[in-house]
Order: C-alpha cells, then sequence, then structure tokens
C-alpha cells in the first residue's frame, strides 16, 4: 500500500498541489490495508490528513462508479492470464475519460448531503 501510496497518491497530489500535503485531504474507506499500523504510520510522517469516512459505503465512494464502468469495460475482453488481466485493467484504466472524474468529485457535495438527508443509510448513488 504504501508503494502505491507513494507512486500514485504523492506524484499527482505534489504535481496538482505542490509539495505542501496541507492543502488537500486524503479520502479513503475503512479498509484493514488503509488503516494498518504501517500505512498509518507512513501518512502521519508524510503529513497527509485523511479524511474520516465509514467503510463499505459506496454511496460516499465515487471510486464504485468507476469500478463498475471498467467491470463492464473488462467483461468485453477474453482474458486467459494475469498478464493479459493487468494489461486490460491498465489501458481501461488509462482510457476512462478526465470527465468522468470530474463529475464524480462534482457529485460529492450532493452525495454527502444525501448521505445526511438519509441519517447514514442507503441513498440513489
Amino acid at each position: 500500500m504504501i508503494q502505491i501510496y507513494q507512486r500514485c497518491l504523492l506524484k499527482p497530489a505534489r504535481r496538482w498541489f505542490g509539495s505542501d500535503n496541507s492543502l488537500w485531504v486524503l479520502q479513503e474507506d475503512n479498509d484493514p490495508k488503509h488503516r494498518s499500523r504501517a500505512c498509518t504510520e507512513w501518512k502521519r510522517e508524510n503529513g497527509i490528513r485523511t479524511l474520516n469516512w465509514p467503510s463499505q459505503s459506496p454511496d460516499a465512494n465515487p471510486i464504485e462508479n468507476v469500478w463498475a464502468a471498467m467491470k463492464v469495460k473488462l467483461r468485453e475482453k477474453r482474458v486467459y492470464n494475469v498478464k493479459q488481466l493487468t494489461r486490460h485493467i491498465r489501458q481501461i484504466w488509462r482510457s476512462l475519460p478526465e470527465i468522468m472524474a470530474e463529475n464524480l468529485a462534482e457529485s460529492m457535495p450532493k452525495r454527502c448531503q444525501a448521505i445526511i438527508d438519509n441519517d447514514g443509510d442507503w441513498t440513489t448513488y
């Protein structure tokens, strides 16, 4: 997980926000790998703030929409081994339109309000 943080979190965050990690907040669920002692310590040592977030809450995690779209596209592929699966996943990830991420990010205030309005229960997201 720490390697993923270094390559896929810090590099883009620094590109977008510069070296000041206080300008952004990491949203991740309460999956045990995110809460592990090593990951928690690494985030603390690197000044990464996290947003408290409920576990297993697809309403609150727009990445679930991304995974669903990727699964649909992956079903169209023939996969015979892990190497092919990895290649297809990377190709699909790279093909996702940037506007999809923008729309999902912009939907967060409405998602959060829907969760509040439903007292934390299921929403239409």
